[in-house]
């Protein structure tokens, strides 16, 4: 019967194995592939970190405890910076009580009526801003102008998570977490929350996630997220039209790239994504400044046009003119670009994603009005994603340089300084360039709103807010009041309220005065009463300088 196969051994075991694979297998059929793999490889991991899939997953950072971590303390600090001058009765302006009307009417399904802008007037016609309308179903369950600051606190967190997912997949964990703190207490955002609330606070994460999406290629997601841009304001447009410009040039780049390079068929698909975003973003601002602005305005005009300068309507238009115009003032508007840039270290230079901030810039500096100019107000927030995201596209383009160089981490390597000081600056930026961030964004935190968390005096309510507040409690919901700058935003959220500085406005059942008014009135009842017929009003309410009348004919 023969013997079991497992007793055989020597030469009745048959021949080797090495010679069965040979004899089987052709020699080159196996070794040769083998042999290349090193090299794709290495080729290959070159190509993801180029392409900014280092490190961990796409979803890694949204699930990073340190992240949320951040933006918590970062709308917790912003919260706190904006909602404590809310209950001091400080506002910096008269925009807090303008949006909270606003949204009070949206609440209300009523049109966007502001008698605090104008009596009568339709906040559509002064900018086109329908997305703060979202704020009108939680207005309604939370009528205060607090709900629009916790808002706009909430959305400065949420842009930190783009931020910081990007930069953990292209430069690693620590770097991104670095990062992530250097742009969630950039100044620009710190003065977004100093200055009451604006409209573009939507526009800053809206612009983080779209252009975080652009830096990883992933062009849909682009999209989607810049075209609600066009509601934010009505200069946002030209931004949106910057990121399809953007895409149309590297889809140019990739479709024709340089001798002895393969094209790439993606390129395509880019520019047709940013032929898209270009006449969205265009036609959008055009029709929104054209059409629907002087549709909803009282002199069917764009006010600001008259800020233009020779821009103007009937102004002399001229390149010589608009370079002179861009030009004035010119050691103001150098220092606000510094400032922009100094947060990343003048690093977000080294990335074409930069360019994305130039039309708001050109704008801003064109234009007559000298607080566009300069770092004061909250002008220069939704340039913080925009500078921010470039250095991360930096960091890794240089990353990328250095790693496809032989020669980066020799003796002559690019730190070595020997390649040039451009190199060794590059290499410097790579190893440093997070802790820089961190370091100048620590110091920069000393001189803006962020340094009055650890004041005292921030957190004081004085005798006067309080017997503000108990004037304002004579004032029944639904009434009709005229009042002071500091008062208009509490007001607004339950009477129809008017700004006792405008002219033309009606004689309201209330009249509520605790100064704000220049120059301040030495009697202030024998003031109210020259402003109106004898016996008009009648004061039922005074304690310190707050004083409250109604109306008794």
């Amino acid at each position: 019967m023969g013997e079991e196969p497992s007793a055989r051994s020597g030469a009745d075991s048959g021949p080797p194995l090495a010679e069965v694979t040979s004899a089987v297998v052709p020699p080159r059929a196996v070794p040769r592939p083998f042999a290349l793999r090193p090299a794709v490889l290495r080729l290959r991991v070159l190509r993801l970190r180029a392409a900014g899939l280092r490190g961990p997953s796409r979803g890694a950072a949204s699930m990073d405890p340190v992240t949320w971590a951040i933006a918590a303390i970062v709308f917790s600090g912003y919260a706190a910076i904006s909602l404590f001058r809310l209950m001091q009765l400080n506002p910096t302006s008269w925009d807090l009580g303008i949006y909270t009307e606003y949204v009070k009417q949206y609440s209300l399904l009523r049109a966007p009526i502001v008698d605090i802008r104008a009596p009568g007037f339709n906040l559509l016609g002064d900018h086109f801003q329908p997305i703060v309308a979202l704020l009108a179903p939680f207005f309604r369950v939370f009528p205060s102008a607090a709900t629009l600051l916790v808002a706009q606190a909430l959305l400065a967190a949420a842009s930190v998570f783009p931020v910081s997912r990007l930069a953990r997949e292209k430069l690693g964990p620590g770097p991104g977490r670095a990062i992530a703190i250097s742009y969630g207490f950039a100044w620009g955002l710190q003065q977004l929350a100093e200055f009451d609330f604006h409209e573009i606070a939507f526009a800053v994460p809206l612009l983080a996630f779209s252009l975080a999406a652009l830096a990883r290629g992933r062009i849909k997601a682009t999209v989607w997220w810049a075209l609600p841009l066009v509601f934010v304001k009505e200069d946002q447009g030209f931004t949106v039209a910057a990121i399809g410009g953007y895409l149309i040039v590297s889809g140019l780049r990739a479709r024709i790239p340089p001798p002895g390079a393969r094209g790439d068929p993606g390129g395509r698909g880019r520019m047709v994504a940013g032929q898209f975003l270009l006449i969205w973003g265009i036609a959008w601002s055009f029709v929104a400044i054209g059409v629907i602005i002087p549709h909803f305005n009282a002199d069917h005009v764009y006010q600001y046009w008259t800020d233009g300068g020779v821009l103007a309507p009937g102004g002399h238009r001229s390149a010589f003119g608009l370079a002179r115009q861009f030009g004035h003032a010119w050691p103001d508007k150098l220092q606000t670009v510094v400032m922009l840039l100094l947060p990343t270290a003048f690093i977000a230079l080294r990335s074409p994603l930069i360019l994305i901030g130039v039309p708001s810039l050109v704008l801003r500096f064109v234009a007559t009005d000298s607080s566009f100019w300069g770092t004061y107000w909250h002008y220069n927030a939704t340039l913080m994603p925009v500078i921010f995201l470039a250095a991360i596209d930096a960091l890794a383009r240089i990353g990328a340089a250095m790693d496809a160089d032989p020669a980066a981490a020799g003796p002559a390597g690019w730190a070595s300084g020997r390649r040039g000081r451009w190199h060794a600056a590059q290499a410097g930026a790579r190893r440093y360039g997070a802790a820089m961030m961190v370091a100048i964004a620590v110091v920069l935190a000393f001189q803006f709103p962020l340094s009055t968390l650890w004041n005292a005096s921030t957190y004081r309510i004085s005798p006067h807010v309080q017997a503000a507040e108990a004037a304002m409690a004579h004032v029944p919901d639904g009434a009709t009041v005229l009042t002071t700058l500091d008062l208009l935003a509490p007001l607004a959220a339950r009477t129809d309220t008017f700004w006792i500085g405008n002219s033309g406005n009606p004689q309201t059942q209330y009249i509520v005065f605790d100064g704000g008014y220049s120059p301040a009135p030495a009697n202030v009842p024998a003031f109210i009463a020259s402003l109106y017929p004898p016996h008009t009003y009648t004061e039922i309410f005074a304690a310190g300088d707050v004083y409250v009348f109604r109306r008794t004919r």
